[in-house]
């Protein structure tokens, strides 16, 4: 019967959206999921620009989340847009931004795809989002930021970290890949970057680091 298919089909749970993708980002914030997100900035981030480092100008923040990191660069003379694929993260972002009236901008895109912006960056920032992209698209995101970067300009990353032995072994079930980057995903950067250092720690029980890489 019609009526009893309908009411089977009601009760049916909603599926979850593909891993990685805008609305599965998105679920993540609205459910405060986010572990990454400490109100924290990274003291590496601190560190960079109390040393007088990074030119002043437009900066990028590359998966931006909730902002706060654009905020932080905001405060100290830059004029941010955040890129993030969570609507809702957004959202807040810009609240926030707003009501401390700082030149904060964001824009709900995919980092692999900068050709929308009409700004070339003397500093770029990324905390944990080129982990997080499929190692098929990772060479797109380099080059598409590499043309949004002035000549030196300065590139902090931080994501986790594979050794060579097991980037295969940790793919995902989602499809989303590997979750976190092997030398070769930093030897992808040449020779549009030139790698300045790097810091290798821990992040929950796994491998992790930040780098700091330099258009050429």
């Amino acid at each position: 019967m019609i009526g009893s298919s309908d009411s089977r089909d009601s009760a049916l749970p909603a599926s979850e959206p593909p891993a990685g993708s805008p609305e599965w980002w998105n679920e993540r914030y609205q459910a405060g999921d986010i572990p990454w997100d400490t109100g924290v900035v990274p003291p590496e981030v601190v560190d960079l620009l109390a040393s007088g480092q990074v030119r002043p100008g437009w900066a990028l923040d590359l998966g931006c989340g909730s902002g706060l990191s654009s905020r932080y660069l905001a405060r100290h003379g830059f004029r941010v847009v955040g890129i993030d694929l969570a609507l809702s993260a957004l959202v807040r972002a810009v609240e926030v931004a707003r009501a401390e009236d700082l030149p904060a901008f964001f824009c709900l895109a995919d980092v692999t795809d900068l050709g929308f912006l009409r700004v070339c960056a003397s500093f770029a920032l990324d905390v944990g989002c080129f982990h997080a992209i499929h190692p098929d698209r990772r060479s797109l995101y380099i080059g598409s930021l590499a043309a949004r970067l002035l000549p030196g300009a300065l590139f902090l990353l931080y994501a986790l970290t594979l050794s060579s032995d097991d980037a295969g072994a940790l793919t995902g079930e989602d499809g989303m890949g590997p979750r976190g980057i092997g030398p070769a995903d930093i030897g992808r950067f040449a020779p549009d970057f030139v790698l300045r250092w790097a810091q290798h720690g821990q992040d929950r029980e796994r491998p992790s680091a930040w780098y700091l890489l330099q258009r050429a």
